[in-house]
């Protein structure tokens, strides 16, 4: 029986939609993007014809022009791919339509199936969701057209619909009522779909455009055949996992699993769009799931999941997979500590690519007009590796003057029919990258791909299943067998069971010294300068201290609450103290080791959640006691009026400018104040009558020192806010069903040992693998098995409930995201079982970095 392997599905997806694609220009939205260049799909795209790849919202008329399997006749097929609702994509589908106008048919493939937009609470789509759309696309195409020739009176080109603003791309249509919908069908077979167009005559666009849209479903971000995420910018990762309410935490995690019916029937947006999806993936891979969850979330999707199937499904020959849900929210802390990984320091350290549009912008009027809750905006996957930077430090080969040249004479003949102005204008834009110094070998920047790999072995499965210190080591041997290989000598002194920056650097340069080498060995360089920047001493200190200061909190955590109270306020005190030390200095970096007050406040969660778990009893509302509590907010209030720069969350909008102007006249005031004391006494009979008028300024000073102390109420206020947030995160045991009975409930994730710091997921499969009972996980029947349960049961001809240990496959989903250290553990679990016979899958929402998990708690989609 073949293994399960999730790239190679998805690649195999891709090939089987290949009529479509060729001989197309294709259009990928920012989450297929994502997808696509994690799974590295561009290569098997050339190979299947694609004329081009180009980004579905930054579209330019260009576009066209690029072509990669040259051909002289001109593009007739354009194909969308998409991530989001169709809802979502329409005004980027539209504008593309509308810049092509040669293009006779029209492809949308979206990874929202058309049962999810019909069900989606957000969606103006009905059941027959993708009829629909063509239909209302063809409709606004139409009416767009007719709109800019009633403007300009002339037949409109190309370059007309290619400058139209989003408001003029009939975004309106999505917020009609069903009877507006016409209700003719354009025909999709024209005699004449297929004949040149002569240019400036009006082309009968009802007739000539063949619209079509299908489901694809294998959207992911595959890090290796085993462990993947869904697309940051796509619309399954950023719908709300949860509405605000009291046991709820943040929009991007679910609520606290209270095993208690939840005030209202909605489900959250999230949890149909995941059920779909893990159905369309379970479908498309030919697998049938037996479905287990724990946690209320989880318990949800897995109703959905169970009611999608049918008695087809479940009877066709499938292989069973078990599929264990979980909600994120059962384990927060693992995700908030610096562990072990050298996947987490990647993609802590290293620079993301910037979001492509806002979910405010996707939204649109749409959202003005039904409010409901608003997007995530997750941080984007794709990793920005500087390859260019550490080619160029110091004895670099690269002519940077050389490469300037290339790119001028590149953007000259970009093209060579344009007008002289336009021509004029690349020339002006050459100059000026080269009077801003932007190095050219800067712009060259690396990514992570999966299906990269050393003689059979993947790069990034390879270190997912190491440590840090286990995974830089195996890409040092990498780059030295590929030197060996390229038969390139280099004179590096290297250190067995050790690698640093000195001897991975050298590595690097000397296999990018050719650009045959540098092409060939592509994955590895990417891998090892990825390493590189995630071992650097600039980042490496941060993590360190980290992982000391979290290794005291959960020290003094098995102590008394009067110590992690004290550590915990050390930490602030000190983030406080070093951001004004770089105040004072005027550099935006703090130094190698300190941590910054958002570090702190990470330490605080940190601090707070392994309290709830040791001191659940002390205080009224939380685990400490009042006065213990007070010395933690007088911390946090002299840390902000001190540096308010640097607190840009949530729970301080509306007040950042006035803490910043309290701050600035502080400083004048003790300027003004030195200054006076500096005033020569002898002189104080001239200045006598200099005090006319100290009234007006007393009364001055009593009007300032009333809104100083507005100011500081004001922000008390809104600390006290922040505590009965954290008050919410140390009733994760308490609350949480699942961690207050059974074998998980005296477990603390955290000790004193480094050596035995294991996550949730790692403690819950050793326990699935030794086939032990896990209170709170519930086992939701196939159609078959509640027909034996309601029906044939009563004859004797019950099914048995299922172990998930007995299957030979299982897919974990961690609904809410999951990290590099779980990825590890998780494979742990599984060596340790002693059951090699086991294929596990691990997936989730969306990879979390710590970072991460401070923007999920504090930050904008938080419910501080």
């Amino acid at each position: 029986m073949a293994l399960i392997d999730v790239t190679k599905s998805c690649l195999d997806s891709i090939s089987q939609i290949s009529q479509h694609i060729e001989g197309a220009i294709i259009y990928l939205d920012a989450g297929c993007t994502e997808s696509f260049q994690l799974m590295g799909a561009f290569p098997l795209l050339l190979d299947l014809g694609v004329r081009s790849v180009c980004s579905l919202e930054n579209m330019c008329s260009l576009d066209a022009a690029v072509d990669w399997n040259a051909s002289f006749d001109p593009a007739r097929k354009i194909v969308i791919m998409t991530s989001r609702l169709l809802s979502d994509a329409h005004r980027y589908v539209l504008r593309c339509l509308s810049t092509h106008r040669g293009v006779h048919c029209c492809s949308i493939f979206t990874s929202i199936s058309e049962v999810a937009h019909a069900v989606y609470p957000d969606s103006p789509l009905g059941p027959d969701a993708y009829h629909e759309y063509e239909t209302l696309l063809l409709q606004d195409y139409e009416e767009l057209v007719k709109k800019c020739e009633t403007k300009s009176g002339q037949p409109v080109d190309s370059n007309t619909l290619g400058n139209l603003t989003f408001e003029d791309e009939g975004w309106s249509r999505f917020t009609s009522t069903e009877d507006e919908v016409p209700s003719h069908e354009a025909s999709p077979t024209g005699k004449n779909i297929y004949e040149d167009n002569p240019i400036g005559k009006r082309v009968d666009l009802g007739q000539r455009l063949l619209v079509s849209v299908h489901h694809f479903p294998m959207i992911l971000c595959p890090f290796s055949p085993r462990v993947f995420v869904l697309p940051s910018e796509g619309s399954v990762a950023e719908a709300c996992l949860s509405a605000e309410h009291e046991d709820s935490l943040s929009a991007g995690l679910p609520s606290l699993s209270t095993g208690l019916p939840s005030d209202g029937d909605e489900v959250p947006p999230a949890a149909t769009l995941t059920a779909h999806f893990l159905y369309h993936l379970a479908a498309k891979m030919d697998l049938k799931m037996e479905i287990f969850s724990l946690g209320d979330l989880s318990k949800t999707v897995g109703k959905i999941l169970t009611d999608m199937s049918s008695l087809y499904d479940v009877g066709r020959r499938k292989r069973t997979v078990g599929l264990l849900l979980i909600d994120r929210t059962l384990d927060l802390l693992t995700p908030c500590c610096h562990g072990d990984s050298l996947v987490d320091r990647m993609f802590s350290a290293l620079p993301r690519k910037e979001r492509t549009s806002s979910s405010a912008s996707i939204k649109g009027s749409q959202a003005q007009l039904k409010l409901g809750p608003s997007s995530l905006e997750r941080v984007p996957l794709e990793v920005q590796i500087p390859i260019g930077k550490i080619l160029t430090e110091e004895d670099s080969n690269i002519d940077d003057s050389r490469l300037s040249d290339c790119i001028e004479a590149f953007l000259c003949g970009w093209d060579s029919y344009n007008s002289a102005s336009q021509m004029v204008d690349l020339i002006n834009f050459s100059k000026k990258t080269s009077d801003e110094k932007l190095c050219p070998a800067e712009l060259l920047k690396g990514s992570l791909v999966s299906t990269e790999n050393f003689r059979g072995t993947p790069y990034l499965e390879a270190i997912l299943d190491r440590t840090t210190k286990d995974g830089a080591i195996l890409v040092k041997k990498w780059l030295q067998e590929t030197l060996r290989r390229e038969n390139i000598t280099i004179n590096v002194r290297t250190r067995p069971g050790f690698a640093s920056k000195s001897e991975l650097q050298p590595m690097i340069k000397a296999l990018a010294k050719s650009h045959s080498s540098l092409i060939r060995n592509r994955g590895i360089i990417q891998l090892a300068t990825a390493a590189l920047y995630a071992l650097d001493e600039s980042c490496s200190a941060r993590w360190d201290a980290f992982i000391s200061a979290e290794k005291i909190l959960s020290v003094n955590a098995g102590d008394t609450s009067q110590s992690l109270v004290a550590q915990i306020g050390d930490l602030i005190n000190k983030s406080a103290f070093a951001g004004s030390d770089v105040k004072r200095s005027g550099k935006m970096e703090l130094s190698q080791g300190l941590l910054s007050f958002q570090d702190a406040l990470l330490l605080t969660i940190t601090g707070y959640i392994l309290a709830g778990e040791n001191f659940p009893t002390s205080g009224s509302g939380g685990p400490f006691s009042w006065q213990e509590e007070h010395f933690l907010k007088e911390a946090i209030v002299d840390a902000i009026l001190e540096n308010p720069s640097v607190a840009r969350l949530k729970f301080l909008h509306g007040i950042t400018q006035e803490l910043e102007a309290n701050l600035n006249k502080t400083k004048a005031d003790k300027t003004k104040e030195t200054s006076t004391d500096q005033l020569d006494i002898d002189d104080f009979d001239d200045d006598q009558w200099g005090k006319w008028g100290d009234e007006d300024e007393d009364k001055d000073n009593k009007e300032q020192a009333y809104d100083d102390m507005q100011l500081k109420l004001e922000l008390r206020d809104r600390v006290d806010n922040l505590f009965k947030h954290l008050h919410k995160l140390s009733s994760l045991k308490s609350k949480n069903v699942p961690l207050r009975e059974g074998p998980l409930a005296f477990e603390s994730n955290l000790s004193s040992n480094p050596c035995t710091n294991k996550g949730l997921l790692y403690k819950l499969l050793t326990k699935i693998f030794g086939k032990y009972d896990v209170p709170g996980l519930e086992y939701h029947s196939s159609t078959v098995g509640r027909l034996f349960k309601s029906g044939f049961g009563r004859f004797g001809l019950g099914q048995a409930k299922p172990s998930l240990a007995d299957q030979n496959a299982i897919v974990v989903f961690v609904v809410g995201g999951v990290n590099g250290v779980e990825a590890r553990e998780a494979q742990e679990a599984l060596s340790e079982s002693g059951r090699p016979d086991i294929e596990l899958i691990l997936g989730g929402t969306t990879l979390l970095t710590p970072d991460d998990m401070l923007d999920l708690l504090l930050g904008q989609s938080s419910y501080i």
